[in-house]
């Protein structure tokens, strides 16, 4: 299965998975908000709790976060362009 990206759109994607997995990590231990944990459905205001809450340790919202980052970096990973044939390549310098 080979998906086709340009360069731009991998490199984005491969920052934004990695940028998502630290947040995930940070914020599961509470870091980002001096032991509080970040409630994303809250904090934009669609939630009916506080944002920060003492609620630390893996959520719903960890496992999404997770699930969403394994898609973006195996569609990272099937964007890959092929390899060069090198073989063809050098054979074509002996030949002239």
């Amino acid at each position: 299965m080979d998906i086709e990206l340009d360069a731009n759109i991998r490199t984005a994607l491969l920052i934004s998975t990695a940028v998502l997995v630290v947040f995930e990590l940070l914020n599961m231990t509470g870091t980002l908000g001096s032991g509080d944990k970040l409630f994303l459905i809250d904090f934009l205001g669609i939630g009916s709790n506080e944002a920060f809450r003492p609620d630390t340790g893996f959520s719903t919202q960890d496992l999404i976060g997770f699930i969403l980052a394994g898609i973006m970096g195996a569609v990272w990973f099937l964007s890959k362009e092929d390899d060069l044939d090198w073989e063809a390549l050098l054979a074509d310098d002996e030949e002239e």
